[in-house]
């Protein structure tokens, strides 16, 4: 377990960007790991395709803290294609152990040796669950709108 809480990982729960909720979001999502409970609530802004605004509460172990700081440093001008070609990586990784991120993601790779504590997974797919959630929302509202 040590591997898994190691100073990188905590001093990344301690620099949680976006940690305050939107007031007029175009999209909110929440998302709760069934296996510890960890809960991630988030609100986004999103125009021509990417996230312009974002806000998060995180309610989680250090982990899922650390997880939601890394992808907080990239999230403003994220698209859904992008998202979604790092978290298909980032699912690889937590099943395999491959580390193969583009540099701008790579401190994701931290969290590698969660692919060994398959009750800890949960807590750090929350950031990209909610995103996704967040995205297929949107696309839902615009798609209706129209």
């Amino acid at each position: 377990m040590s591997e898994l809480y190691n100073t990188d990982i905590l001093r990344l729960t301690t620099r949680i960007p976006h940690q305050t909720r939107l007031e007029s979001p175009d999209v909110t999502a929440v998302k709760t790991s069934r296996v510890c409970g960890s809960r991630l609530t988030a609100d986004a802004v999103i125009q021509k395709g990417a996230i312009t605004a974002f806000g998060q509460e995180v309610k989680a172990c250090a982990l899922g803290q650390a997880a939601a700081a890394i992808v907080g440093e990239h999230v403003v001008g994220l698209t859904e294609n992008e998202l979604s070609g790092v978290a298909d990586q980032f699912r690889t990784m937590i099943k395999t152990g491959e580390t193969k991120f583009p540099e701008k993601w790579s401190k994701l790779a931290l969290l590698a040796p969660v692919k060994d504590h398959p009750g800890r997974q949960g807590s750090v797919m929350l950031s990209f669950q909610v995103l996704e959630q967040i995205f297929a929302d949107a696309r839902k509202s615009n798609e209706s709108a129209a």
